[in-house]
């Protein structure tokens, strides 16, 4: 399996369902604008390289946050700072065909933490808005904290994590 940017002159949009409504038609009618208008960038797994199915798929975008909104722990280590570089991880959605015991969106969460890490223009964390308290449960299994005052939305601080696989 491979990592790619969504290219929608070759990767099929179309066939792609991860059973989420919002999820399958951000990908079908809204992703590639998005990507040209530079208002994130999306990143498509692959069975293979210059294959046309896509397995699953995430999108990144900056982000500022106040730091008010963080947890203690996280505001004590970036005293000082009232505003805070971050990365946006949009959307995360894997095909529904690869949801189940396969791990798939752990995958999609590990190469999109290590490339928000990797990044020339960096931020302090990942930051995700969940869509639903099971998403926000599967974000809180990896090591996501609430934002204080909005429980849907969640980060993972990136300056102390080791890289994933």
């Amino acid at each position: 399996m491979i990592f790619e940017r969504l290219d929608p002159s070759r990767h099929d949009r179309e066939s792609f369902s991860c059973g989420e409504d919002s999820l399958d038609s951000y990908l079908k009618r809204q992703a590639s604008q998005d990507v040209r208008r530079r208002l994130a960038a999306c990143f498509v797994l692959c069975p293979e390289p210059g294959a046309r199915e896509i397995l699953g798929y995430y999108t990144l975008s900056p982000l500022s946050i106040e730091s008010k909104d963080l947890a203690e722990s996280t505001r004590a280590r970036l005293a000082g700072y009232a505003m805070l570089p971050a990365i946006l991880l949009g959307r995360l959605a894997a095909a529904s065909a690869y949801q189940r015991g396969q791990k798939m969106g752990q995958r999609l969460l590990a190469d999109a933490v290590n490339r928000a890490r990797s990044a020339e223009i960096t931020g302090m964390a990942v930051v995700v808005d969940a869509l639903n308290e099971n998403a926000a449960g599967f974000y809180l299994h990896f090591g996501f904290t609430r934002f204080e005052d909005v429980p849907s939305r969640l980060y993972l601080p990136l300056g102390n994590l080791r890289r994933s696989s």
